[in-house]
């Protein structure tokens, strides 16, 4: 009984060689089918997609995607029914190529409700398509193209993106809960409406992107930057700047991430934040030709001090983004030299300075034998602003010295 035992299994070890050998030298032929008739010639299925799917009984039945995907949303979301737990695999795919749409102009693709979820989707184009309510969760979408594409109301549960082009890219009141999108490219692309929560966002550069109304909750940060972007009516919060080996450290605000992270790591940063805080004197007057030579001869007398005296020009009507700008020089200002000499635009500068900037001192200056304007008289409400100080055009000298020693006094 022993021998024939040993028999048996010894045929079994052999047959299963020789399944395992035929199916080797099965594969080695597909190979190297590059320079001989390919063998699976008529079956309508390229040979890199059968070397890219796994394994398997599944494997055996050469499914082609293209054909499957192009019956339609609801055949398509059938079969995927009936395939439960097997993989697509659809790389390199390029959807412009692959699915034309007559209807749509220059024939690009349209898709509506398919579901492309657990698909491989490495290396594919969806550039300049349009896709409504389609389903991508747990898909990889890694080195993909979706530079002006059109995607609504989609969902990218648990996707993974990494180092794909987004750019100009359009993704309307999607979902990216899970996602990890690092490393990303995105210039210009609009994710309006969009929900981000526990979103991998790190190492993307996103410059003139709109994040309105957008949700970005627990996102990771480290290495993002922004430029330009709009986050109005956006919600934020626990933000992770930090890197994953570091300690935690959250903010709310996408806009702040970069900065705060470079404030608590670079001590040569908050040297520099401090110095010119402690630095910079805004001036601010009547710049007319011959006004501003009197401004200019005092930006001189300051930096005989070490100071680092800063002008704007307020002859040209100022935009909001221009009275933010010197908003925000001026909070950084170690005080304000205000000449209400001649006034022009100086009245409503102060109007919009001095409420908001309650603990940046304000020094009013005028020309001897000039009378300051008519409601100047109501900023004295603010401990903030000083008593205006006369002087003479050839002793300016004097001047600054006076509000230099001022200044110093009130700081001990």
């Amino acid at each position: 009984m022993s021998k024939r035992k040993n028999e048996e299994n010894r045929l079994t070890i052999a047959s299963t060689g020789q399944r395992l050998l035929s199916r080797f030298v099965q594969l080695a032929s597909l190979v190297s089918c590059t320079n001989r008739a390919n063998p699976l010639r008529g079956t309508g299925l390229p040979v890199k997609r059968m070397l890219d799917r796994p394994f398997g009984p599944r494997n055996m039945m050469k499914i082609d995607y293209i054909t499957e995907i192009k019956k339609g949303s609801k055949s398509w979301n059938d079969f995927r029914i009936t395939e439960n737990g097997i993989r697509p695999v659809l790389r390199d795919i390029d959807f412009a190529k692959e699915f034309p749409n007559p209807s749509t102009p220059y024939n690009l693709p349209e898709l509506d409700k398919f579901d492309f979820s657990n698909c491989d989707l490495h290396g594919c184009s969806f550039r300049n398509g349009t896709y409504n309510n389609c389903k991508f969760d747990s898909s990889s979408i890694n080195w993909a193209d979706l530079v002006d594409a059109y995607f609504y109301q989609c969902s990218f549960i648990n996707v993974s993106m990494r180092v794909s082009k987004i750019g100009n890219g359009h993704f309307i009141d999607c979902n990216f809960e899970n996602a990890d999108l690092s490393y990303c490219s995105a210039e210009d692309t609009d994710f309006t409406g969009s929900k981000f929560e526990n979103t991998c966002l790190e190492f993307i550069r996103f410059v003139k992107c709109n994040f309105s109304e957008t949700i970005i909750y627990s996102c990771f940060l480290y290495g993002t930057s922004t430029w330009d972007i709009i986050v109005e009516k956006s919600k934020q919060k626990d933000n992770i700047i930090t890197s994953r080996d570091d300690n935690l450290i959250t903010v709310d605000n996408i806009e702040l991430a970069q900065f705060i992270y470079l404030l608590i790591n670079n001590f040569k940063l908050r040297d520099v934040i401090d110095t010119i805080s402690s630095k910079v004197v805004l001036i601010l007057g009547n710049f007319s030709k011959e006004r501003k030579v009197i401004l200019d001869s005092i930006r001189d007398e300051l930096r005989k001090y070490n100071y680092i005296p800063v002008l704007f020009d307020f002859t040209k009507p100022s935009s909001r983004n221009f009275t933010e700008t010197v908003i925000t020089i001026a909070s950084l200002s170690k005080y304000i030299i205000a000449d209400l000499s001649s006034p022009r635009s100086i009245p409503q500068e102060l109007a919009s300075l001095i409420p908001q900037l309650q603990s940046v001192n304000v020094y009013p200056i005028i020309q001897k034998g000039e009378q300051p304007y008519g409601m100047f008289a109501d900023f004295y409400a603010y401990k903030s602003v000083k008593q205006i100080i006369e002087y003479l055009p050839k002793k300016l000298d004097i001047l600054v010295n006076s509000i230099i020693e001022d200044d110093k006094e009130r700081s001990v």
